[in-house]
């Protein structure tokens, strides 16, 4: 598995060999290291939500987007958060003394959507237009602008631990395939979405309280189509496609599901006629 935090270690120091030196020209090479740099500490946090991010979604390589998806995922993704131990009393009862282990700073959003676009910018030619109107990069701010980030970053390379990620969760083998579902219950919420990464089934979580949770599949009723049958079943939600249908059991007969477009005229409306009566077409 890549070491993405290691990665993202090589790329922040490649970026301040750049910010040493005193030509401006080396300082879209230091935007370029430091955007590195925050997309493999993104790739790295997700690797700690690896068994919630949904596959299909691996191929999303912007920081905005995978860190959107994590937000879903775990509201607190982004947040920095501290860790300690300590022996309770009595079982529930906090300890009177805990031993810190260390607090972890995250690449948030926030910095990301401050930041990452911004450093972009730097790397291309200005277009015609921004030329015309006399745009063109303040080296001075830009170079501000990196030092910020580089040392945002050292910070959170700093941290003594680090995808230090916890909740309370409900399993499930899914009804349909048996591949192992887990999800997460953020707090105060009482229905979450749940959905199994091999089938596509989809399930509403709900909250049963006593620290148990229930798995209501995420099925319709869909009628036959026979007037004088309507024998109803109920499918996963994610089997409606066009294209998809099924054999009724009690009439034999085929059911095809079809994207359609039913046109309608116009209706032509009469202008009524003030004296009474309708009135003749011209």
């Amino acid at each position: 598995m890549t070491d993405y935090r290691n990665d993202a270690r090589r790329e922040l120091a490649r970026a301040r060999d750049e910010l040493t030196s005193a030509a401006d020209e080396r300082l879209k090479y230091a935007a370029l290291e430091l955007r590195m740099a925050m997309e493999s500490l993104t790739y790295d946090r997700a690797l700690a939500y690896r068994d919630e991010f949904p596959p299909t979604e691996y191929e999303t390589w912007q920081p905005r987007k995978v860190m959107a998806i994590l937000l879903e995922i775990d509201p607190n993704a982004d947040k920095d958060s501290s860790l300690a131990f300590g022996i309770e009393p009595f079982l529930g009862v906090t300890p009177d003394v805990m031993k810190s282990l260390g607090t972890e700073r995250v690449l948030n959003m926030g910095t990301i959507k401050r930041h990452y676009d911004a450093l972009g910018s730097y790397l291309h030619i200005p277009t015609i237009k921004q030329r015309k109107h006399g745009a063109k990069v303040d080296p001075v701010k830009f170079r501000a602008r990196c030092e910020e980030i580089a040392a945002y970053l050292t910070d959170v390379l700093a941290s003594p631990v680090w995808n230090a990620t916890m909740g309370t969760f409900a399993s499930l083998g899914c009804m349909r395939c048996g591949h192992p579902i887990r999800k997460r219950m953020p707090q105060g919420k009482a229905v979450v979405d749940a959905k199994c990464f091999e089938c596509g089934a989809t399930y509403k979580v709900l909250d049963a309280g006593e620290g148990k949770a229930r798995f209501e599949p995420d099925q319709v009723e869909v009628k036959c189509a026979n007037p004088e049958c309507k024998t109803s079943i109920f499918p996963w939600r994610s089997e409606i496609e066009n294209g998809r249908g099924w054999k009724c059991e009690v009439c034999g007969g085929e059911n095809d599901i079809k994207l359609m477009i039913q046109y309608r005229p116009a209706i032509a409306f009469e202008a009524p006629n003030p004296e009474g009566g309708a009135r003749d077409p011209d």
